[in-house]
């Protein structure tokens, strides 16, 4: 991992910005929408809130082509400095005293939009500025940089449920300001050596674009792959809206803080383990171990949560851990076996589908945890997802023979 880090100043860079964006724009979300729900304590500007997040998510698929056919890194300026204007507008004016509500839900659309272009164009870069056989390596240093930060974010949390003044906002949008300033300055030193392909063709069709996109899928592994990711989406999802209820009910308020920060350290563990198994053993084999590794470890902690809150924390990191580079291996293969100027299409679609049948997810994750009598059969039936899933995975040949993904666009 370091090697990659020392050798390579593009990548630098690039992680900067993604470390500092991931931070400035988590921080915000996470807060804006705590914000709305203990100033307004309406229910439906929350749930208002929710979904404006989610919206543009489910239309990504109409962002793709415009990626694919633009300068990754200029779609990384222009959304960070939108986003960092828009912030510093919440941060340092009195103009949501004076918008109200109204001001919220404009600046959680242009964000939630911003992150909608901004997602595809920097996973689409990163293939232009890294070697094919490094991406997964990558990913990991990347998510090990995120998850760090989102340590920081954890325990600003805490310190923050624990004062609640106002004077507490301020300092977090004024902080999530400029992290975001920073992010825009390492976006200006975001270099794009490689020029995609499409950039080069004339007489631009955009639905020609989207249909290439549509049929590159369904015609090669990454159908099946997309089959497997959003199953997993749809029921982390279900037991995701159960979660509140169920890590209060076992743990208390403070408890659930806790949970989060072992989530966290679980995913630092996870990316460091994905890139270091990555590129020495068979992604397929790899991907149906920790699946069933997965699962284990859900059941388990179903059963050890009533009688070991402590036995719980350290099965919350296992979970995380092992099902963290299931996630990196999925997107490294995103990148690896589109060609470059299809990655931001491929994304897309796949963000779409899978947005929808979260959706759905959700939905059902609201009607069982008011029907079954104990939120505890939702989470076993979340661990046993994960083996079914495993089962497809090593009934699919062409997901079951991957190769190592330093190997992926090596013939055998």
């Amino acid at each position: 991992m370091m090697t990659l880090f020392k050798e390579n100043k593009s990548f630098r860079v690039f992680l900067g910005y993604e470390f500092f964006s991931g931070l400035g724009g988590g921080m915000f979300t996470l807060f804006l929408l705590l914000y709305i729900h203990l100033t307004y304590n309406n229910p439906f500007y929350t749930g208002v809130a929710g979904f404006l997040v989610a919206v543009p998510f489910i239309f990504s698929f109409t962002i793709g082509p415009i990626v694919d056919r633009s300068k990754k890194s200029a779609v990384l300026r222009w959304t960070t400095l939108l986003e960092c204007v828009m912030l510093a507008l919440l941060a340092f004016t009195p103009l949501h005293e004076q918008l109200g509500i109204l001001f919220m839900f404009v600046l959680i659309i242009v964000f939630a939009i911003a992150a909608a272009f901004e997602n595809p164009a920097s996973t689409a870069l990163l293939p232009q500025i890294v070697e094919e056989e490094k991406i997964v390596t990558a990913n990991s240093v990347i998510e090990f940089s995120k998850l760090i930060g989102a340590l920081g974010i954890a325990s600003l949390l805490f310190i923050f449920l624990s004062g609640g003044s106002d004077a507490n906002y301020s300092f977090i949008f004024g902080a999530s300001t400029v992290f975001l300033a920073i992010a825009s300055l390492f976006a200006l030193l975001l270099k794009e050596p490689t020029v995609s392909d499409t950039l080069d063709k004339p007489a631009p069709n955009y639905f020609k674009d989207l249909n290439a996109g549509l049929k590159f899928i369904k015609s090669n592994v990454l159908f099946f792959i997309l089959i497997s990711s959003t199953s997993m989406a749809v029921f982390a999802e279900i037991a995701s809206i159960n979660r509140p209820e169920f890590y209060e009910y076992y743990a208390g308020a403070q408890g659930y803080i806790v949970f989060m920060v072992m989530a966290l350290i679980g995913g630092i563990i996870s990316s460091i383990l994905a890139g270091t198994i990555g590129n020495s053993f068979k992604v397929g084999r790899l991907m149906i171990v920790l699946l069933m590794i997965t699962g284990a470890v859900r059941v388990a902690f179903v059963f050890v949560i009533p009688t070991s809150l402590l036995g719980a924390y350290i099965m919350a990191i296992f979970y995380a851990a092992f099902s963290g580079p299931i996630s990196i291996f999925i997107k490294s293969l995103g990148q690896q076996i589109p060609s470059k100027d299809m990655v931001g299409r491929v994304l897309t679609i796949s963000t779409t589908i899978a947005a929808i049948f979260v959706a759905i997810g959700a939905l059902l994750g609201g009607l069982l945890g008011s029907i079954v009598p104990n939120v505890d059969s939702i989470f076993f039936l979340h661990g046993i997802s994960y083996g079914v899933i495993a089962i497809f995975v090593l009934l699919v040949p062409s997901i079951r023979k991957l190769p190592k993904m330093s190997e992926m666009n090596k013939p055998e």
